[in-house]
């Protein structure tokens, strides 16, 4: 009994060691493809060159993701899931949708002007409709939907609503990231998305414009957005 209990115990440190292995080589093959999208011109990239950047071969890659699309997939999960679960924390101290909404965007923008590598990446990794990736693509809908439920959004449809938000949200993202914007540019952007939700503009610019309380510190798991700011680096104002 005791071999037999020592052969079980010893298969089981095996497996833990083969799965903390496995988890490190996945988030060496993160790393790298945020530090390959995560750059003005990383658009366009391969899967040997994310090997390349990784220093592993391309079998490597294919042990952890099926393809490009894949992984871009689960570098925007890594990028955006504490950071969204954050901004959501956030949600049950204030006032409203629409102040859920105005947050949220400024969070995201702000986020990008202080670390414009993490900004990239979420551009360049993010796919047709699955904008920042699928939590925030359908979280962003249900925010907007119960806007326009509780008559504080006046647009026809939610999608409509989530189409214009993350439309203008990336695009501003990029010209964040470009420079030149003006320091209260992600208020500004997220003034005009609020009066394209049908809010009257004064109501829209003061609370585009309220206080950004700071994020929470959340520890992340994920080794990807270790070099993006703390999140209780962000609001505060």
């Amino acid at each position: 009994m005791a071999r037999i209990g020592y052969r079980m115990a010893h298969l089981e440190r095996r497996a833990q060691i083969g799965a903390a292995r496995r988890a490190k080589s996945r988030n060496i093959l993160l790393t790298a493809a945020f530090e390959c999208y995560g750059r003005e011109g990383g658009r366009f990239v391969r899967i040997e060159d994310v090997c390349k950047a990784a220093g592993v071969a391309r079998g490597t890659f294919y042990n952890h993701f099926d393809d490009l699309e894949q992984l871009r997939y689960n570098l925007l999960e890594a990028m955006t899931g504490e950071f969204d679960r954050a901004v959501h924390h956030m949600f049950a101290r204030l006032e409203n949708v629409a102040e859920q909404s105005a947050v949220a965007i400024r969070y995201y923008l702000h986020a990008a002007a202080k670390n414009p590598a993490w900004g990239w990446a979420m551009i360049h990794s993010s796919a047709p409709g699955h904008t920042f990736g699928e939590t925030v693509w359908h979280n962003s809908l249900v925010t907007i939907r119960r806007g326009r439920d509780e008559g504080l959004f006046h647009i026809s449809s939610a999608e409509i609503g989530r189409d214009i938000l993350m439309g203008a949200v990336s695009a501003a993202m990029v010209s964040i990231t470009r420079g030149g914007t003006s320091a209260r540019y992600p208020e500004e952007v997220t003034e005009h998305i609020l009066m394209s939700f049908g809010m009257p503009p004064a109501v829209a610019h003061e609370i585009a414009n309220r206080p950004l309380p700071a994020l929470p510190a959340i520890a992340h798991e994920t080794i990807v957005i270790a070099s993006m700011p703390a999140l209780g680096e962000i609001g505060a104002e």
